[in-house]
């Protein structure tokens, strides 16, 4: 039976060419999909060689630029939000940006400490006690999150006394941090 009627449409039977077509597209799905997955495996074998070496640990002028570089971006973001907050300068529509951008700085201080550069002879205004402090610059990084996720969420909710009392923590918090581990 080569092919079936129904209703003036002809359907392909078993040996006519769609039936080869769909028989045809499984054989090349088949080795594709083989050929894929060896070259998923060999790029995942190469990954493996090649990612030790990309997360190895920084040069430390460039940990230290770093660091600096998103400290400034904090400390940019703080003084820019409490310029506005202040009267200062009158640019209220951005207290909510300086404030959501500064919780977002936020989440990388702890991580961008995490390199000692104690010893390395290179300028920093990070003490070299910072890496010998064990969790305590972890707590306090961690507390600054928090501070900072507290002050967009104040901002958000146009609640003046929360704002001035999440800025307060801000503060205090940057202080605290300073205080122990900021060269003067």
């Amino acid at each position: 039976m080569e092919g079936q009627h129904y209703g003036g449409n002809e359907f392909p039977g078993p040996g006519d060419s769609a039936t080869i077509f769909n028989k045809r597209m499984k054989t090349f799905r088949g080795k594709h999909m083989k050929l894929a997955v060896r070259s998923a495996l060999v790029a995942g074998l190469l990954m493996t060689v090649a990612l030790p070496s990309a997360f190895a640990e920084d040069k430390a002028e460039d940990a230290v630029k770093y660091r600096e570089s998103l400290m400034d971006v904090v400390g940019g973001h703080t003084k820019s939000f409490f310029a506005i907050l202040g009267g200062k300068v009158s640019h209220p529509d951005d207290l909510a940006w300086h404030a959501d951008s500064l919780a977002e700085a936020s989440k990388r201080v702890k991580g961008a400490f995490a390199q000692s550069t104690a010893g390395s002879g290179v300028k920093t205004e990070a003490k070299d006690g910072i890496w010998a402090a064990g969790s305590e610059f972890p707590k306090l990084a961690g507390d600054f999150e928090t501070a900072a996720a507290n002050l967009s969420a104040a901002v958000k909710s146009k609640d003046q006394a929360a704002i001035g009392a999440a800025a307060k923590a801000i503060g205090a918090s940057c202080k605290g941090c300073h205080d122990k581990f900021k060269v003067d």
